[in-house]
């Protein structure tokens, strides 16, 4: 199965604006993660990424913001009500040992950013959903494109598609090698007394 997901922001007055991705994929039908692109200090550094469509359970990812968005640093993902478990090494100097592992029920993902960013690929046993950059509508939209193998559900593609509008850059080497200093900061901030 293929899909495309588009960027978007709104902008209303007197409301606080949305950004994120959108898109049909297959007959699972529409899908929207929305965000919050402004920094907001009552939220202590924390960033919300939220997926909702009528085929999919409510999935929220939250982490730390960086480059305005939810990072993987003190994040929680939850589908359905329903935590997952998130673990991943950034200080590992191989790709495979970077990669982030999802736990949910019964089930163990695989997620792993390769080519500098540009191909971001979720698996778990017999399923795998890959997300690229697609087609390009001048003068700035970059839609993605995603693929879809084996027998996959909803469950997993919420997880492979929230995670587009989560900072996962630390999966790839120079994004580890880069977040280092940021990482120390974060590490005195949450020791404070």
């Amino acid at each position: 199965m293929k899909f495309e997901l588009m960027p978007y922001t709104i902008r209303p007055k007197k409301q606080l604006p949305t950004a994120g991705i959108k898109g049909e994929v297959g007959h699972f039908g529409s899908v929207v993660v929305a965000r919050c692109p402004l920094y907001r200090p009552l939220e202590k550094g924390m960033d919300t990424a939220t997926l909702s469509g009528p085929a999919f359970p409510e999935t929220i990812f939250r982490g730390r913001r960086r480059t305005g968005r939810p990072s993987l640093f003190k994040a929680e993902l939850t589908l359905g009500g329903r935590r997952a478990e998130l673990r991943f090494n950034s200080r590992a100097l191989r790709k495979a040992d970077r990669a982030l592992r999802i736990t949910y029920g019964e089930r163990g993902y695989t997620y792993t950013v390769q080519d500098l960013g540009m191909v971001r690929i979720l698996e778990r046993e017999g399923v795998r959903v890959s997300i690229t950059p697609g087609r390009h509508v001048p003068p700035a939209t970059t839609f993605s494109e995603g693929t879809a193998t084996g027998p996959v559900d909803a469950v997993d593609l919420a997880i492979a598609i929230v995670l587009e509008e989560v900072d996962t850059d630390v999966l790839t080497l120079g994004g580890a090698l880069s977040s280092s200093p940021f990482a120390l900061l974060q590490y005195f901030s949450d020791h404070a007394d």
